[in-house]
């Protein structure tokens, strides 16, 4: 399977590339005769109307009452990146994510952080609908994002959108749960007409990392006013590998293990495939109904390295064994599988579908309406190979299905909205509405030798006559979910909610929105929201906002279990350590609670300057303060003692448990920063045009209280407060006149800390600065095909050396947590054609 993969993924590279070469070599060195006509600007406009954080038909960003980023699918487009996670890094200064290598599932569906909160703080819609969150929850050591279950941006082909609109606001009381940091919302493309093929491809300046990605659009008409656009793209990703050798590998190979590869651990970029792929469909059933339809479908295939088992120092897996009762008798080692060890291959296959359906019209003469049904779901499939189970023995397998986690959506919308004359400048915007959403998580149980106890797990050596070395239990690396840890949870809620907007004078403009919810696990919650904008002169306005917020626990969250397991020789009892409910009777022993809602208070105010021609200047204060977030605890160590304080309070299960964590509301922070955005457009008079835009964000987060001394230590309140950079910047310049067009992008990175292994904090190393350039150079070759070439990080910029012994030990040159990566520069060159 793995040889037709890398069989298939060469041919499509190769085809590429020399496809793109072919359309690029006749028009080479000729030039298109006339100039084209300069399309519109595709650089972010104020004048664009938005649709998030409004219900207000005519709203434009500029008038807004909240700040709102608003970037072009034309932007978009323009950008060396693949995968959407990593464009919007490079479009959107508060917003952070990282290239993970060894952390379980956040390799392959990646978290993302938006004003310095978790990602799921922050809501994603599509077409204004609420989109799904991914399966899984992040359980590794990650910055900011240790607990949460968000969305999977990794699932969204840029080429379907039309618009992406950023709101830079609380809005829980618009759209409920998640909307603390923002909204991200992307607005599908409704083209109704055209076909559009783009072909790319690249690698990273060290000559890895093959990266070849297919884009294509289709746009069909419906009827003499509908429309159905479908956008897809398929991509495949080669690994990268930026690091050294393992020094206790190199040892090995140094002592004659000629058997250790090299190097023994990678560190760099997963070996990925994908396709992804949303459609968009509209038609008008009279001239005061319109039914809708969107929908999505997405898959990946990723596989990425852990961490190196040395054969010589991981006892509990290579430790001999006997393999009868009798002394002197044959004995078993992995050394024999493994001579040089074993770095596990783990991989996951996703899929993720929705499906959006709808009807929209206006009713007893102005009213409006929005009835809308959504569905969504998301599967991560996990797989491990390259690894045993050590307590199996010889009769282990090398390569494992831990199982299967699943998440599922339904929200059902009724909106309405009405304008309302009351004798203002213009009518009052009244909006109300009801939604109901249910959710459910489940935990499939994985092949039984992922995580099944052997009979090494404990047992008496014949050969001495005492215990031997217990070898672990479960697929090294990630064991399998259990039967015990598997199961399906769910919750609904409802919703009603109303908001009224208005111009109240010429200058002055405010609004009001409130949401009551009742969750059925936790109960109800009520938010409010007040917003305002006074312009003093024409050209200058104030803005402010203020509101209350909220995150519901997932079901996923408040009923997840995930433990590893032994067997105490001396009772032969099942031991296990691990993340279990907050609802378990152990956890509930040493303090847990069930989980409660993280509740928000956010403020913000601006300043909008547009008077000076086509200069526009938004600089936006924000501070979020954010009560009993969600986290998970320390690792708990139970005593024999308390072990037999569980049992004696009737808790028999606490006689099995040897270390727990849990989630629970363990924290309180607050969050400030400002926010400056400018753009100025400047057309000349030979027909060519520059679209320049600058931003720059500055968030700092503090923790203020700790409820729950096991989950925030020195070390994890270093990664909330310093691990992403606390300042970004971006400065970005858009020519074009005729037929050629060139973009030049920087994104500028403050500094940043990481913790070492002193206690003391004497060991933290902070990372510099760092400014990354991106250059792209595109040509109408003709009125249907435009050739491109470009880079991402063209000076091949990396981090700081990272200097802390224990990962240089490990191989590590570079951070592995970098905010811009460590991978160095990426060159690539495109090829779309039109129909």
């Amino acid at each position: 399977m793995q040889k037709r993969k890398w069989l298939v993924k060469n041919a499509l590279q190769s085809t590429a590339l020399t496809t793109t070469i072919c359309l690029m070599a006749p028009y080479s060195g000729s030039a298109m005769a006339q100039e084209a006509d300069i399309e519109e600007s595709s650089a972010r406009s104020m004048e664009t109307v938005v649709v998030t954080g409004t219900r207000r038909a005519d709203r434009s960003a500029a008038d807004s009452l909240i700040p709102i980023d608003v970037i072009s699918g034309e932007e978009l487009a323009k950008n060396g990146a693949s995968d959407f996670t990593d464009i919007l890094r490079t479009q959107v200064v508060s917003l952070n994510v990282q290239r993970f290598v060894t952390n379980d599932g956040a390799v392959f569906q990646r978290p993302f952080t938006l004003r310095g909160l978790a990602p799921d703080q922050t809501l994603l819609l599509v077409n204004g609908k609420r989109r799904h969150r991914a399966a899984t929850i992040q359980f590794s050591r990650l910055p900011l994002t240790l607990g949460a279950q968000g969305p999977d941006l990794g699932t969204i082909p840029s080429n379907a959108i039309r618009q992406l609109e950023v709101l830079r606001d609380g809005a829980s009381a618009q759209y409920g749960s998640d909307a603390i940091a923002g909204v991200v919302n992307l607005e599908l493309a409704e083209d109704s007409d055209g076909f559009t093929l783009s072909t790319r491809y690249g690698q990273f300046f060290a000559g890895d990392g093959n990266d070849l990605q297919v884009q294509a659009n289709l746009g069909l008409p419906l009827g003499p006013d509908g429309f159905f656009h479908v956008a897809g793209e398929y991509q495949t990703s080669d690994t990268t590998s930026r690091g050294a050798q393992r020094l206790d590998a190199q040892a090995l190979i140094d002592a004659g293990n000629s058997d250790v590869a090299n190097p023994a651990q990678r560190w760099g970029n997963p070996d990925a495939e994908a396709f992804r792929s949303f459609f968009n469909a509209g038609i008008e059933l009279d001239e005061s109904t319109e039914v809708y339809l969107f929908g999505n479908l997405a898959w990946s295939d990723s596989v990425t390295g852990f961490f190196y088992r040395n054969p010589e120092t991981r006892t509990n897996v290579f430790a001999s064994v006997p393999l009868t009762d009798s002394p002197g008798g044959d004995r078993f080692s992995f050394t024999e599988v493994f001579p040089g060890g074993f770095s596990p291959a783990f991989g996951a296959e996703s899929w993720d579908w929705s499906l959006a359906a709808g009807v929209r019209g206006s009713i007893w003469g102005d009213v409006g309406y929005d009835l809308s049904v959504y569905h969504g779901e998301n599967e991560v499939d996990y797989n491990i190979s390259n690894t045993v189970n050590p307590s199996l023995g010889p009769a282990s397998p090398t390569a494992f299905d831990p199982g299967t986690l699943e998440q599922r959506e339904t929200t059902v919308n009724l909106d309405f909205v009405v304008p309302v004359e009351v004798g203002l400048v213009a009518p009052l915007n009244v909006a109300w509405g009801a939604e109901y959403h249910d959710e459910a998580y489940q935990v499939t149980t994985g092949d039984p030798a992922s995580y099944e106890i052997g009979p090494f797990a404990a047992y008496i050596d014949p050969d001495t006559g005492l215990p031997g070395q217990a070898l672990q239990v479960g697929s090294n690396g990630f064991p399998g979910f259990s039967p015990q840890e598997s199961g399906e949870f769910d919750r609904w809620n409802y919703a009603l909610y109303a908001d009224v907007e208005a111009d109240l004078t010429d200058r002055l403009s405010g609004g009001v929105a409130i949401r009551f919810e009742d969750f059925s696990d936790f109960g109800t919650t009520f938010n409010w929201k007040v917003a305002g904008r006074y312009e003093i002169v024409d050209g200058l306005a104030v803005r402010g906002s203020a509101n209350t917020g909220f995150r519901a626990p997932t079901p996923g969250q408040a009923n997840v279990s995930q433990t590893s397991t032994n067997i105490n020789l001396d009772t032969g009892a099942v031991i296990s350590s691990g993340i279990i409910p907050p609802t378990n009777p152990v956890a509930q022993f040493f303090g847990a609670q069930p989980l409660d809602v993280e509740e928000s208070f956010n403020y913000a105010a601006g300043v909008v300057f547009d008077g000076l021609g086509d200069l526009s200047i938004t600089i936006d204060y924000f501070n979020i303060e954010l009560e009993d977030r969600i986290s998970v605890s320390g690792d708990i160590p139970i005593s024999d003692t308390e072990r037999q304080a569980l049992i004696d309070a009737g808790i028999n299960a606490g006689g099995s448990f040897e270390e727990i964590r849990f989630f629970t509301n363990a924290f309180d922070t607050e969050t400030e920063g400002v926010d400056v955005v400018a753009t100025y457009p400047i057309a000349f008079a030979n027909g060519s045009r520059l679209d320049l835009m600058a931003s720059l964000n500055w968030t700092q987060t503090e923790v203020t209280e700790v409820r729950n001394p096991t989950a925030i230590n020195r070390e994890r309140t270093l990664e909330i407060e310093d691990f992403v950079p606390n300042t970004r910047g971006l400065l970005q310049a858009n020519y074009q006149r005729g037929p050629l067009s060139a973009l030049v992008r920087a994104n500028y990175y403050g500094e940043w800390t990481d913790y070492g292994s002193n206690a003391d904090g004497s060991g933290d190393q902070t990372f510099g600065e760092e400014v990354l350039v991106d250059l792209e150079v595109s040509y109408d070759a003709r009125e249907n095909l435009t050739l491109s070439i470009g880079a991402e990080n063209v000076f091949d910029e990396f981090p700081d050396r990272d200097v802390r012994q224990g990962n240089i030990n490990s191989g590590i040159i570079y951070p592995r947590f970098a905010p811009t990566g460590f991978n160095g520069g990426f060159w690539y060159v495109k090829a779309t054609a039109s129909f």
